[in-house]
């Protein structure tokens, strides 16, 4: 782990040399290099290098690193605002950028040992799992224990952890699309139950369930068949649909007085 003390160090090297090397070929003196560095367009370059790292996932890949970057970040941004010294903000701004390439370094390692169950997150939360509530939440926290764990230098942890972590999104992921596809259905289904569709419409209600049950396995097995799930899901939302229409058709037909129903024929 690079020391935190260590790293202010070398950023104050880092700064100096960068400044210096922004007026090569010219014979300014430092307190004229200074005058030429516009501290805001500074925090604002820094600014966008960290958010280019987190369209990376530079943020998830190497946490620790880049939670630093960020907070060298905004104290730049309060020194700015403050009117503090320009040698401090850039101070600030070079520390940064040293745990930032520190932490491109180790997204960099993590990406190399952790390939498969960074695809399983990615394609997980393409189907939507950041809305599964606390199963998500806990997928993501296993992820960034072995992020973190690459980060320490505990490659063994990542490695015999990462399957297991990769399975729980790879879970997530064919849930997501099962409640993108099939929850509409789901819910008109309990609803028509809750109005009394196993005695009214049981007919309907077999028909609804199997269509559903038949979609759902469909997804488990082949859940990149877009075409074929959108099929099958638009056919358990049919029939669920009438399930329901049924129900409370009947329903009211059995509230009907028999002289009324009579009237009808």
């Amino acid at each position: 782990m690079i020391k935190v003390k260590n790293v202010r160090i070398a950023a104050i090297f880092v700064a100096t040399m960068w400044i210096l090397s922004a007026s090569a070929g010219s014979q300014a003196k430092t307190g004229e290099v200074f005058e030429m560095v516009n501290p805001a367009e500074e925090v604002n370059r820094f600014d966008s290098e960290i958010s280019n790292a987190r369209k990376n996932q530079v943020n998830v890949l190497a946490p620790v690193s880049f939670t630093r970057a960020e907070k060298y970040l905004n104290d730049a941004k309060e020194a700015l605002t403050g009117g503090d010294e320009l040698s401090e903000i850039l101070e600030e701004i070079a520390s940064g950028r040293a745990q930032l390439q520190r932490a491109e370094e180790m997204a960099q390692v993590a990406r190399t040992t952790l390939p498969s169950v960074i695809k399983a997150r990615d394609l997980a939360r393409a189907a939507g799992a950041t809305t599964l509530g606390e199963d998500y939440v806990k997928a993501e926290k296993q992820f960034l224990k072995l992020t973190r764990a690459i980060e320490k230098n505990n490659l063994k942890y990542a490695q015999n952890n990462r399957d297991k972590v990769g399975a729980a999104f790879d879970e997530l992921e064919v849930r997501a699309i099962k409640e993108q596809k099939l929850g509409e259905a789901r819910k008109l289904i309990d609803q028509a139950e809750e109005e009394g569709a196993k005695k009214l419409a049981p007919q309907s209600l077999e028909n609804a369930e199997q269509k559903l049950k038949d979609a759902d396995v469909f997804i488990s097995e082949h859940r990149y068949e877009r075409e074929k799930i959108q099929q099958k899901s638009s056919e358990a939302l049919f029939q669920a649909e009438r399930l329901l229409q049924v129900t409370r058709q009947s329903k009211k037909i059995k509230e009907i007085e028999p002289e009324e129903i009579s009237l009808w024929v």
